[in-house]
Formats: C-alpha cells, structure tokens, sequence
C-alpha cells in the first residue's frame, strides 16, 4: 500500500481524535453569561471512512461562526456546535439523535442516509435537520434540508453528458458502477444510474454493479469485473474510493472513472496520495459548489480566512477537498437562520418550529454558487445547478467539460 496514503489516514484519525473529544465533552451549558445559547447538533462519522470530509466540513462550518461572532455577534445569543461521532455505523444514529436532542438542538445536520432514517423523528420533534448534501428521497421532505442538492442529480448530469458526447453510436457505451453494499446513500447512486439506463437501453449497454462489503481493503476482482466498462461510476468515499482507483489503474483499467463531488473532490487529497498522477487523469466529476481556483467572492472569502489562520501545509490538504467549502457555506446560512428566528421569536423562544420558518425563508446571495440560495417548491435545497469537470493529470488542475450551470431535472421544483 502508498505509504503516503497510509500517512495520511493515520494523521488524520489522530486530528480527529484530539479535536473530537473535547467538543463531545463540553456540548449543553449555560452558554457565555448573559447570553443565550442556540444548539445546532453535529450527528456526523468523525472517526470512520468520511472522516476526512466531514472534520473538514466540520471546521469549515466552525470557522465561519467564530468569524461572525467576532466581528458580526447577534446580540445575547452564542451558537454551540454539539458533536456526535456516528463512526460510520448505522446503529449509533438513533442514539445520536436522542443524545442531542437532550442537549437541546434546535436544529441537526447529518449524513443525507442518516437523515432519511430519523425523518420521522424529526417531524414528530419538530426538530429542523439542515446539512451539506441531501438525497431525493428526502429532497421534497419536511423538516429536512440541505445546503445543495444529491449525488444522483449530479449523476443525472453525467448520464446526459455521455450520452450527447458519446460518438461511437450505434455502439453503445460500456457503463459499471462500484459503491459500498448496503449503504442507502451509495446505493441510491447505484439505482440512478440503473435507472438512466433502463431508460435509455439504445445509449448505454450496462456491464453492471460490483457493491462490495464496507470492509473492502483490496479490489482487484471488483476491478476486473468492470474492465471492459468505458465508463466506472464510482459511489463511495474516504480510503475504499482511493483503494478502488488504485486497484482498477494497477491492473491496467485505462478509460473513465466518473462520479459526484461525494465521491471524488470531496475526498481528492486520499485519492492523489494512493494513486500516480497520471494514473488520475482523465478523472470526471460533477459539483454544485465553485472551484479553489474561481476568482469568486464565496472562495475569496474562505481563502482570506486560510491566509491568516492556517498553516502553508494545512492549506494545501485543506485545497485537496471540500469539506471546508461546504461547512463555510452551511455556517453562512446557519448564522443568518438563527439571526432571523432571534429578531422574529426573541432568544429564548428560539426552538424546532422557529428555526425551520427562518430556514425556509433564506435569500441570500451565494457570492459565485450557481444560483440564488434560495428554496424553490418541491426541493429542499439551496445550491441547485451542477457543473462538470475533468482531472488534467499533466498539469494538475481541474478543466471544464460543462462550464455551464446546469440545473438537473430532479432539482427543478415543482414548477420546472
């Protein structure tokens, strides 16, 4: 195995470990004297396979509200971010919830699967879930809401642009899909593929799905299996995709690894650390969020951040993911929410209800997303166009292959 990668993963549950503990221990309180404190639960995996995307996200996200607590405060109020580390296991999520629940959440972020399991729960509490990704089988869920839209729209994008590329017609594009078996939000992304082809069986001929157990290590057979694909639509994240890419370009697999920013960007710093290159190149993946590079306010504002408070190092593996992009841009909405249920309710009144009314009311200016933050009916989510970009292996940087905001079907609303 790259020693590099192996370095990576040990360094970063050793982070994990030291920033994760002390932030379980001190959740709940009284809050600074004389302030009130509004507590939005953090029901994440810190430990487990997304750990690197979601301590990132969770940084992002705490970043900001230092930032405007510092420079912009709401008056009497502090926002406590109580953690609670999932460890990428599905049974500790109900007890999560309970857990934060009675540390007096008002509003919850979780992984988009675990937030389809506690919907109920959160419609009976009247408990808000508010998190970076979403799933469409929550996409139109009450109490239910997420900074951008799913994995499988981004899919949806993909599907279309292979096939208003593909220029071997009538032959039809090999397509294969590799994820995590058993997992809802993988193998929703399994379906949307299955589902396009069905839909289309004249532009696309599938060689199948290979869903491996959560504990995979190595994926030679997986690899194989899939080698006459044009196409491997890659749903899983964390060290399993960036063994997965090391495998498949080992045993000779040469065509398209394609995939959401869940898969690849969000973990890109594993992925380059496990693999050569040029062995990455040529790599596709969709986003609903700007690039490092985009001359935008949203990642002026972030970098701006990174230039005073982290280290040269830091921000280099900081700049390999996304984690840090999506919790600043759910810290932005978070900190407006509770500003607006605070003027609307009074502090001490803020609760489930309130937090949702000012969540569903967001406008605001995204500073270089693809659109308005702002919700439409029938989708829950505020970034809603997906743009798509290919890995330049040789030079290091991501190119444009649809520079276009595209706006997915399954996230045009109701009226679209």
């Amino acid at each position: 195995m790259n020693r590099k990668f192996v370095r990576t993963v040990v360094l970063l549950f050793l982070g994990v470990l030291l920033a994760a503990v002390p932030a379980l221990g001190g959740c709940g309180g009284d809050g600074e004297e004389g302030k009130t404190e509004i507590v939005y639960g953090f029901l994440w995996d810190l430990t487990g396979r997304a750990a690197l995307g979601v301590v990132q996200m969770y940084n992002g996200l705490q970043d900001y509200l230092t930032v405007m607590e510092e420079e912009d405060p709401i008056p009497g109020v502090t926002i406590k971010v109580a953690t609670y580390d999932t460890k990428s296991d599905a049974s500790r999520v109900p007890g999560g919830y309970v857990w934060l629940k009675g540390k007096g959440a008002v509003m919850m972020s979780a992984a988009p699967m675990d937030t389809e399991l506690l919907a109920s729960n959160a419609a009976e509490d009247q408990i808000p879930f508010f998190q970076g990704s979403n799933q469409l089988t929550t996409i139109n869920t009450d109490w239910i809401y997420s900074l951008y839209g799913a994995p499988e729209s981004q899919i949806e994008v993909e599907m279309q642009w292979i096939m208003d590329t593909w220029d071997a017609y009538p032959t039809r594009p090999k397509i294969g899909f590799v994820g995590l078996a058993g997992v809802p939000f993988y193998e929703a992304q399994r379906m949307q593929v299955e589902n396009t082809i069905s839909e289309n069986p004249d532009k696309f001929e599938y060689v199948g799905a290979q869903m491996a157990p959560t504990t995979t290590t190595t994926w030679g057979v997986e690899a194989m299996k899939l080698e006459s694909c044009d196409y491997i639509f890659a749903g899983m994240s964390g060290p399993p995709l960036a063994g997965f890419v090391r495998d498949a370009r080992a045993r000779g697999y040469d065509r398209e690894l394609i995939g959401p920013s869940e898969s690849f960007w969000a973990f890109w710093e594993l992925v380059k650390n496990a693999s050569r290159a040029e062995d990455l190149d040529g790599v596709i993946s969709a986003s609903f969020y700007p690039l490092w590079d985009e001359d935008v306010p949203f990642i002026e504002e972030v970098k701006s951040y990174f230039d005073e408070f982290l280290s040269p190092s830091d921000i280099e593996s900081e700049l390999l993911g996304t984690g840090r992009i999506t919790g600043w841009g759910t810290g932005m909405i978070l900190y407006d929410t509770v500003r607006r249920a605070v003027e609307a309710v009074g502090a001490e009144n803020v609760d489930g209800p309130a937090m949702r009314d000012a969540l569903i009311a967001t406008d605001m200016d995204s500073g270089g997303w693809g659109n308005q933050w702002k919700l439409i009916e029938g989708v829950n989510a505020f970034a809603r166009n997906v743009r798509l970009f290919e890995y330049d292996g040789t030079e290091d940087e991501w190119l444009p292959v649809i520079d276009e905001w595209m706006t997915p079907p399954s996230l045009a609303g109701s009226g679209g």
